[in-house]
């Protein structure tokens, strides 16, 4: 009889232990041509809120090739464009088949998970494979504003187990007028996402059954920008910033390390990281590799280049 019941106590404490876990829910927020330089020196007070419990850095750096084609394949997948074989804007003899984005490897893992996507720059679909749901609308027709209700109403109401935001009309601006905090319509553009990111966490909190999930926040970006372009291998350009963020997350800024001063206008080789300490940085690499972290997916059959930052 004690054998029975040690044992019929043993399954009540399992049973209550799996009924008190949180469901984890994931969103990632991109925003195109973003400098994370920019990014830190404006007013960004929902960004900021963010960072309070988050692992972060605007000193983040692209570490391959400074396009979208090849920047939003680096951050939806986890590996580089050695893997991906994405090049350019064209996409044309990519790899993208042999190495997933996150979305469709969450799906894959996890089949009762619904995922959604909203973006503006139309290309991001070729990256994304198995999405649930897809809202699309080209930037050039207000199409940041559109993606953006339509993902809040979602974040409010539905399921929202993985999901993923992007907006280009910052991007946009910096090709219009110039990638700098000095230039208003930049600098208003960021403003704007700055916004765009409080209405997203209000959406978040606002959730019905929000005190029985645990989220896990990313956001970063493909880009920088160097007058009106990019492409190159200026720090302007290679400048990104990357944020996780999350409910039980301690926060912490990564700074590069030691090594000679760098000015933003300044050629950043590859070769060149450590030398400058720009080693020590997060990439758009590591997005996919916290998300799988997070989830508790193994990332060993996906040839992740991106390393976890939950570690």
């Amino acid at each position: 009889m004690k054998k029975f019941f040690n044992a019929f106590l043993l399954l009540v404490l399992i049973h209550g232990l799996a009924y008190g876990q949180k469901e984890k829910k994931v969103l990632f927020i991109g925003t195109d041509g973003t400098r994370g330089e920019v990014l830190r020196s404006i007013p960004t007070p929902n960004i900021d809120l963010l960072t309070l419990k988050a692992i972060y850095s605007y000193d983040a750096i692209n570490n391959g090739i400074t396009i979208s084609g090849p920047g939003w394949s680096n951050l939806l997948t986890g590996v580089g464009e050695a893997k991906h074989k994405v090049v350019d804007n064209s996409f044309k003899n990519n790899e993208l088949a042999n190495h997933p984005d996150f979305l469709t490897v969450i799906k894959n893992q996890y089949p009762e998970y619904h995922t959604a996507a909203f973006y503006t720059w139309l290309p991001v679909g070729l990256i994304l494979d198995q999405v649930d749901l897809r809202v699309a609308k080209k930037y050039a027709h207000n199409g940041d504003a559109y993606i953006h209700q339509a993902a809040v109403k979602y974040l409010e109401n539905e399921k929202a187990d993985a999901t993923a935001v992007y907006y280009g009309d910052v991007d946009i601006a910096g090709h219009n007028h110039g990638f700098y905090e000095s230039v208003p319509e930049y600098y208003k553009e960021i403003v704007q996402f700055d916004r765009y990111v409080g209405d997203l966490m209000d959406a978040i909190n606002s959730r019905p059954n929000r005190e029985n999930e645990e989220w896990l926040i990313l956001m970063s970006t493909d880009h920088g920008g160097y007058k009106t372009g990019h492409g190159g291998t200026t720090l302007q350009e290679r400048n990104i910033f990357v944020i996780v963020a999350g409910d039980n997350i301690v926060g912490q800024e990564i700074v590069p390390g030691n090594g000679p001063d760098l000015g933003q206008e300044d050629q950043l080789k590859l070769t060149d990281l450590e030398k400058f300490g720009y080693d020590q940085v997060p990439t758009q690499l590591d997005i996919a590799a916290s998300i799988l972290d997070y989830l508790d997916i193994d990332p060993a059959p996906y040839e992740l280049d991106g390393h976890s930052l939950l570690k």
